[in-house]
């Protein structure tokens, strides 16, 4: 397989200027009951896939509060769908979030490491949430 670049950005990254000049896909992360982000129209763009959850994980000491969504194994499943329909297509994948700082890189490192690339940067630079890590990881049809 050739290179794939795996970004992860925030959503005023996404919402304020162009991350790649490659073609490529885009899936957005946004939390529950907040608007999509504004994206910035690109001619390279082949598709986007848009999710909504909080950066959240389960915890074994105390109940989540009930407006808590987490990703589910669902939704790592789409995400895995989503790239692989179009990975022959792209030349980068760039995910964002809120804050560009858990939940993208999470996804942007679990979907580096099902295809065999190497994730070390994302998981040195970032905080990637582990559950979603973990999710990914689980969802790699690939495996």
């Amino acid at each position: 397989m050739k290179k794939m670049f795996v970004i992860p950005a925030s959503r005023r990254d996404v919402e304020t200027r162009p991350l790649v000049r490659v073609p490529h896909v885009l899936i957005s992360i946004r939390d529950p009951g907040t608007r999509r982000p504004r994206l910035l129209k690109h001619s390279l763009r082949r598709d986007t896939l848009f999710l909504a959850f909080h950066d959240a994980e389960p915890a074994e000491i105390f109940a989540l509060p009930p407006n808590i969504k987490l990703m589910t194994p669902t939704q790592a499943a789409e995400i895995w769908a989503f790239v692989l329909k179009n990975i022959g297509k792209i030349d980068a994948v760039v995910v964002n979030c809120e804050q560009g700082m858990s939940r993208s890189p999470a996804v942007a490192a679990g979907l580096l490491m099902g295809l065999g690339l190497d994730a070390t940067r994302l998981m040195e630079t970032y905080q990637p949430n582990a559950y979603i890590l973990r999710l990914m990881l689980d969802a790699n049809p690939r495996t």
